[in-house]
């Protein structure tokens, strides 16, 4: 199994159990560190967000007062994330 693809797993099931509330992106980032064996590169986490954005499955949004970055599941990602567990 290939890293960005076992990322890419857990970042749909990690923010499907969050049940819409929007993830900021650093700690997206550190639970993919923590959590995907062995650790990623920074590199394979933002290829992993990137694919997933771009299929879809996910949706990343700037906040305009503070500039944050933040993560939620589309349908379609929520559809995938139950599919997975």
């Amino acid at each position: 199994m290939d890293a960005v693809g076992e990322i890419k797993r857990f970042l749909l099931r990690a923010m499907g159990r969050l049940n819409g509330i929007p993830w900021p992106d650093a700690l997206l980032d550190e639970a993919a560190r923590q959590a995907v064996m062995p650790r990623p590169l920074q590199s394979e986490i933002n290829q992993a967000k990137r694919e997933l954005e771009s299929a879809g499955f996910t949706q990343g949004c700037r906040d305009e007062l503070d500039g944050l970055l933040t993560w939620t599941l589309t349908e379609k990602g929520r559809h995938k994330a139950r599919q997975l567990g």
